[in-house]
């Protein structure tokens, strides 16, 4: 059945809701900003920009490093050379010393007219003392007995004995034959001795012979220690020969497995190279060959400084500068916070509120606190929000949402749905004598009981028809879809909530005096078109099909038939066997072949159900759990006729 009516003239509903914008504020502000973001932003600006400078000044601080790093090296390399050359001389003079004891003994030996012994010793005695760290002579001659000449002394002092000397010597056959063949060698003692000592192995000039030295380090190794720089000396074996850490010549110690020592001994005669311990500490490191007398001998001169403490000044003094920085970084992060509160604390509020639009939440809870632009904008939000809340009551709650969400566009698509047509019964007789704005507030007083049975149940209301008293046109399974069956259950779930709403109401009314109000409500479920329909200027979303014109024929019978719910075939097929129902009488419906067969809804049967459907019941309309166990479920009614007696019971 078709209903007649007026329609509401659309320039009243564009003028209210633009007096909504008025009093909301719309995008009019009541104050300008006062205090500009620039100024602040500028205050926060110019402290980071002190910041800078003085990261910059630290930055500048250290590249001094560069310079202090390269007059280190250098000096580090100076001392190497005056060290060898220190150790170099030293050598030679008890080379020399030695080759001149040496050529004596020949001479005398040579002699017949005196006392050759005697001669020998008072020449060896006079060695011996002027060079107090000799501690033995060994002449070699090839194919002859060598000749030992003892610091007796020296050996007394540090319990050597002349045993010690040969036993050693038989160690010592390579240097023997190298030293004859020309080369200056040098060896530590490797144990032998209680104390370290350091052999050198020259040849003689009249050739076949050669000598070894055997000397104290003591006297060399002052001269390996100067400040922070530590040198040493070893020999093309890796050996340590001087050190001043004498223990480590006395263990034997070996470099050779350390990768800058090989570099070292292969390298020439000078040089200097990066160094990093077993223990990652890194040093400078110079080196110089030795030399005797113009003559490379087979050891070399290495002087490390650690790079740390080369640079502890500067490190010390850096980190005293980045307290400072760091002093001075708080005061100015405290002097930024202060203002920055001033902006990012609106700038946070506003964010979540954007948020809250955009999931459609509109209370927004802003206050402004600020009189700059931040302040303007949380005005205007609030504005923002007070308007869209209430033009969202002008229309679909989730074509709103896709509307925030920029989804909207025109188009349709097919869809299987259940479509319901919701009325008043005998509206019109109802409303006699009563004045317009009475009529206004019992329809809004009836809607907002039965609105919220249809949302709550993820129903869309599509459209209010107002041909012969008020219609609500409602959806389920367009927008948003649970399954058919599931979105057909809903929208009887949501008739048979409306049903016990409207015995509470009824209640009232009657204890009011006021007549009893009747529903009708035509259901059926089947295929059409949802979309957005219209143009770029206007759309709306709504469906169109034959399932939507059966559901709005179908309400009608309701007067005829005094009942509230029909529901078609389709939708019987589809739900039927949850429900109690009662088939109704075939009519005749314009475009079908034959009549049509509708029911009507009397009860759920599924008592799941209905134990969802009261506690669902209950959180939307907060009805008595006893009025409404006997609106559905076993304590529900059994038939039609029990329903038509329930009106108010």
């Amino acid at each position: 059945m078709e209903r007649k009516g007026k329609k509401n003239h659309p320039r009243i509903q564009a003028s209210f809701i633009e007096d909504i914008l008025e009093r909301g504020g719309g995008v009019k502000n009541t104050f300008k900003a006062f205090i500009s973001i620039k100024l602040k932003l500028v205050s926060i600006i110019s402290m980071m920009l002190v910041l800078s400078m003085g990261l910059l000044t630290l930055l500048m601080f250290y590249l001094v490093t560069n310079d202090v790093r390269i007059t280190a090296i250098n000096s580090n390399e100076s001392i190497n050379k005056k060290t060898s050359a220190t150790v170099g001389a030293m050598l030679e003079a008890i080379h020399f010393d030695v080759l001149v004891f040496l050529n004596n003994v020949d001479l005398l030996t040579e002699r017949d007219n005196v006392d050759r012994d005697a001669a020998i010793q008072a020449v060896e005695a006079y060695l011996f003392q002027q060079k107090r760290e000799l501690a033995a002579v060994v002449y070699i001659k090839q194919e002859e007995a060598s000749s030992l000449f003892a610091n007796q002394a020296f050996f007394d002092a540090n319990e050597i004995e002349a045993s010690d000397i040969n036993d050693f010597m038989a160690t010592c056959q390579d240097e023997l034959s190298r030293s004859i063949n020309g080369q200056i060698l040098m060896r530590n003692t490797r144990r032998i001795f209680p104390i370290p000592m350091l052999v050198m192995f020259f040849p003689l000039e009249n050739g076949n012979r050669a000598a070894a030295a055997f000397l104290s380090i003591e006297n060399l190794t002052e001269n390996f220690s100067s400040g922070a720089n530590s040198s040493f000396m070893l020999n093309e074996e890796g050996y340590l020969l001087v050190h001043p850490d004498q223990d480590m010549v006395k263990d034997d110690k070996n470099l050779k497995d350390i990768a800058f020592v090989r570099e070292v001994l292969n390298s020439g005669y000078e040089g200097d190279e990066p160094y990093i311990d077993e223990n990652g500490v890194e040093y400078f490191a110079a080196f110089e060959k030795v030399f005797i007398e113009r003559t490379p001998v087979n050891a070399a001169v290495i002087t490390l400084i650690q790079r740390g403490v080369v640079f502890e000044g500067i490190q010390t003094t850096t980190i005293r500068n980045i307290y400072l920085s760091i002093a001075a970084l708080f005061l100015a992060v405290l002097f930024v916070y202060y203002f920055s509160n001033t902006i990012s604390s609106p700038l946070r509020q506003l964010s979540g509120a954007a948020l809250k639009i955009e999931d459609g939440r509109y209370d927004l809870n802003l206050v402004v606190r600020t009189r700059d632009e931040t302040g303007v904008l949380t005005e205007s939000f609030i504005a923002m929000g007070y308007a869209l809340e209430n033009f969202e009551r002008f229309t679909n709650k989730a074509i709103a949402a896709m509307a925030r969400k920029g989804k909207l566009s025109l188009g349709g698509a097919y869809k299987t749905a259940t479509v319901c047509f919701a009325f008043i019964r005998d509206f019109s007789e109802m409303m006699e004598g009563y004045d317009a704005q009475e009529v206004v507030e019992f329809v809004n007083d009836y809607l907002k009981v039965m609105i919220p049975c249809i949302t709550r149940t993820n129903g869309e209301i599509d459209k209010f028809l107002t041909q012969a008293g008020v219609i609500v046109m409602a959806l389920w399974g367009t927008l948003e879809s649970e399954g058919a069956e599931r979105d057909t259950l809903n929208c009887i779930k949501s008739l048979l909530m409306m049903r016990a709403c409207l015995r509470t109401l009824n209640k009232n009314r009657l204890e009011q005096g006021k007549p009893l109000i009747k529903m009708g409500n035509g259901v059926n479920t089947g295929e059409l078109v949802s979309g957005q329909m219209g143009s770029n200027e206007r759309m709306e979303y709504t469906v169109i099909g034959d399932t939507v014109n059966f559901a709005a024929r179908v309400e009608g019978p309701n007067d005829a038939f005094d009942t509230d719910i029909l529901i078609t075939e389709d939708t019987w097929n589809m739900i039927g066997k949850y429900l109690v129902t009662e088939e109704m009488p075939g009519f005749e419906v314009k475009g079908k072949e034959r009549p049509v067969r509708v029911f009507a809804v009397v009860n759920m049967k599924d008592e799941e159900e209905s134990a969802l459907l009261i506690q669902t019941l209950q959180t939307i309309s907060g009805i008595d759990m006893n009025l409404a166990k006997r609106c559905v479920g076993p304590d529900g009614p059994k038939t039609l006729s029990e329903v038509r007696e329930r009106w108010v019971n």
